[in-house]
This record gives C-alpha cells, structure tokens and sequence, in this order.
C-alpha cells in the first residue's frame, strides 16, 4: 500500500504520499468506518432505484477464512502453548458443514435479495454466528425489517431482543421447542411455518453464499488459501474492505447496466 501511494498519490488529490506510518494508522481504524459506510452507501443507492436496492428484509450468514501460518490446535490453545512462532493467536476453530473444522476468522454479512452487501462484521471464528447480529444492524434499524439466518441464529434471546428492541425479526428455519408456552414463541413458531416465511427463507442461500464467493475471488481467497495478515486487527480491516469493494462494483454496473456480479470491468479500471 506504500508502494501504491508513493506512484499515485497525486491522482487521489493528495500533496505528498503518506508516510507508511499514517497509511497503517488509517487501515486499522477501517473496520468500524467500512461498517458505518455500508448502510450510507445503500441509501445512497436506493436514491438511484428503490426498488433495486431496497432493505425490507436481507440475508445474513458468516464464512469462515483460513488464518495465516500455521494451526494451533485444540490442546494446545486451552494450555497456552505456541508450538510454532507463525501461528496466528487471535484466530480460533469452527466447524461448518461444507468445509468441517477451519482454523481462522468469520466474516458476518448481511445482503439483499440480489446480493448486495449491507453490513458487515469480522470476528474470531468461534464466535457464534448469531453474537455480532446486534453489531450487524446497527445501521439498519430503520429500514430493515426481517433477516433471515440459517440454523445457527437459533438463539432465543437474541431472536426476541432484535424484535423487541429495533422490530426486527430474525427468522430462522427451526422452531423453538423450548419456553413453547410463552407468547412470544407461539407466535414466533406460528410466523416461521407460513408459506410467506418459508418462501422468503428460500431466497437465503442463492442470495447471501454467492457474495461470499464473489468477495473470495476478488481477493483470491478460495478453497484452502489463507489471509494475507495475521492478528485480529489487520485481518479486520482487510476482511471488511471485500463487501465495500462489491458494494462499489455493483453500484457501477448497476449504472453502467451491467451484470452486478460482473468483476472485468472493475478490474480493468484499476490497471
């Protein structure tokens, strides 16, 4: 990134380059003004065309990205031995039923019908899927009214809290079979089993699994290729820039008519 900005400062406006000092200051605080951004960028969309990028409801998911160096397992991480110096401490193990146990981060998202990013979160990858949905949509309190997860959003407390606190409703493929006596979960058990909820609940997948794929082809982070950084922080702010980056892409072949998942045209602006 110094490199870069030494060669084309003068075409960002800038009087001099940054030093490498500022632009690292700069990268690091990213991951809360990339969070802020997205939902400021989708209403700015939304001036463009409502209908396209409207937020009543969205998907949301996590992927989980392989961490640099080498894995420090289980055994060793609960005495706090570091076998090997390029381990990546801060990353941690989760199990997904496409790619079983990764040693990493989790990318949270939250997406459109047509996959355009609107909020976003970067977590260890323990961390469960629903833990960060209250960080998530923070910037969409008043225009999103129904997120749908998959099965590991099932928790009750976050379900409820969502729906209480902002009116958002959380919906999840499973009913609670727990607390069924309260009149909170008679109802929310009777709204997941509509036709309408079930129907929508099919859009999750064919939505929210191909934006990820997109983000790990712009940034080559497909199959088993690990990040690029190693530490919580650096991870952060590189893992949030990829649903900032087709947030902007899609925004341009959107004015530019072309198909959103279309990555050549972007790219080739950038040679």
């Amino acid at each position: 990134m110094t490199k870069y900005a030494q060669e084309h400062y003068l075409a960002f406006g800038f009087p001099k380059a940054p030093s490498r000092k500022t632009i690292r200051r700069r990268f690091l605080s990213l991951p809360k003004y990339i969070h802020w951004l997205l939902p400021q960028i989708m209403l700015q969309c939304q001036e463009l065309d409502y209908q396209q990028f409207r937020c009543s409801w969205g998907f949301v998911d996590k992927s989980v990205f392989r961490a640099l160096g080498g894995i420090w397992h289980k055994k060793h991480s609960r005495l706090g031995i570091v076998p090997h110096s390029s381990i990546d401490t801060d990353a941690s193990w989760s199990k997904s039923a496409y790619h079983g146990w990764r040693f990493g981060y989790g990318l949270h998202l939250i997406c459109l019908q047509n996959r355009f990013p609107v909020a976003a979160w970067v977590s260890t990858a323990s961390d469960k899927d629903y833990s960060w949905m209250d960080k998530l949509i923070q910037g969409l309190k008043d225009t999103i009214g129904i997120v749908v997860g998959d099965a590991g959003y099932q928790s009750l407390k976050v379900i409820q809290n969502l729906y209480e606190n902002y009116g958002i409703l959380l919906q999840t493929p499973k009913v609670f079979t727990t607390y069924v006596k309260r009149p909170f979960v008679k109802w929310y058990n009777a709204m997941i089993q509509l036709a309408v909820a079930q129907c929508l609940y099919r859009h999750r997948r064919p939505s929210i699994e191909p934006l990820f794929s997109l983000i790990k082809q712009l940034f080559d982070l497909q199959g088993e290729k690990q990040l690029p950084y190693k530490g919580i922080d650096k991870v952060a702010a590189f893992l949030m820039i990829g649903p900032l980056t087709v947030q902007l892409m899609m925004r341009d072949n959107f004015i530019h008519h072309r198909d959103w998942a279309n990555t050549q045209a972007f790219l080739n602006a950038f040679k």
